[in-house]
């Protein structure tokens, strides 16, 4: 008969596989663009695929010398720019839904969420002739408006802010404190892990947004990195190898973002209601 412990033991090995062949399935497709961008074009469609190349070259990447470091500026000021409008506007309507009692604020909340039901495809047009009646077509700003605000964030803020007891408001107001400073000086410290997570989900969806710059941007200085990569697209010939070079060089801001706030990252999902 198997002993507690050696059950146990072999429950643990099984997951460990499971999880360490899962992860290998996740990351071949970042070992193949890993190893193409390192190959020439003929190289590229040489069957069996190789992983380690007969003879690796930096000429993919030396071609995203010319214009890559300027649409890579570009994307990291219209990222930053939108994250740290999108955590100002986040966590000040959070707060407003969470912690201070008004008149049809429920409502208003269930209104504001199911904004989020709304395929952006239905508002595009509307989007694309206020945004030029304003005089920002082919501008960042225009970028930076259009992501301005999120209904999603609102809510992941809000719920990790109904976690925190009402009774830190309470005392703060008997003291004295006017809003603004319970929402500065305790409220939004004690927010730190969920106001990370905020920030991860919106660099990442806004470092490789594709569609809003095809829309708006047209001028080629203006260009962000995801819409630099069509560069390499020509009507006859795609070039597969500075494409993936690219994409691999895209790959490491949102990496770097994920790896120094993942222990933040965990505890603001746990906390904020999104949890399985």
């Amino acid at each position: 008969m198997i002993s507690y412990r050696k059950k146990k033991n072999i429950e643990n090995l099984v997951k460990y596989f499971v999880l360490i062949f899962c992860a290998i399935i996740v990351l071949i497709p970042l070992l193949i663009t890993i190893s193409s961008s390192l190959k020439n074009e003929s190289a590229l469609f040489d069957f069996p695929f190789r992983f380690i190349p007969k003879k690796a070259t930096s000429n993919n990447f030396a071609q995203l010398l010319e214009k890559f470091p300027l649409y890579t500026f570009n994307s990291v000021k219209v990222t930053l720019t939108i994250v740290i409008v999108q955590v100002i506007t986040a966590s000040t309507g959070a707060y407003v839904f969470s912690k201070i009692e008004w008149k049809g604020r429920d409502i208003i909340f269930g209104l504001y969420l199911a904004s989020m039901m709304i395929p952006s495809q239905a508002v595009m047009i509307p989007q694309f002739l206020i945004i030029r009646k304003m005089g920002l077509y082919d501008t960042h700003a225009a970028l930076v408006l259009l992501g301005s605000f999120t209904a999603f964030g609102t809510f992941l803020i809000r719920q990790f802010m109904l976690s925190i007891p009402m009774t830190y408001n309470e005392a703060a107001r008997i003291d004295g404190a006017k809003e603004w400073t319970i929402f500065l000086s305790l409220i939004l410290p004690m927010s730190k892990a969920v106001l990370v997570t905020q920030i991860i989900f919106s660099f990442r969806f806004f470092w490789n947004d594709f569609f809003t710059p095809l829309i708006y941007i047209t001028t080629d200085k203006l260009k962000t990195l995801p819409l630099g990569m069509t560069d390499f697209v020509r009507e006859q010939y795609v070039y597969w190898g500075p494409q993936l070079a690219a994409a691999l060089i895209s790959i490491i801001p949102v990496l770097i973002v994920f790896l120094f706030g993942q222990k933040y990252f965990i505890q603001g999902v746990a906390s904020s209601g999104l949890k399985g």
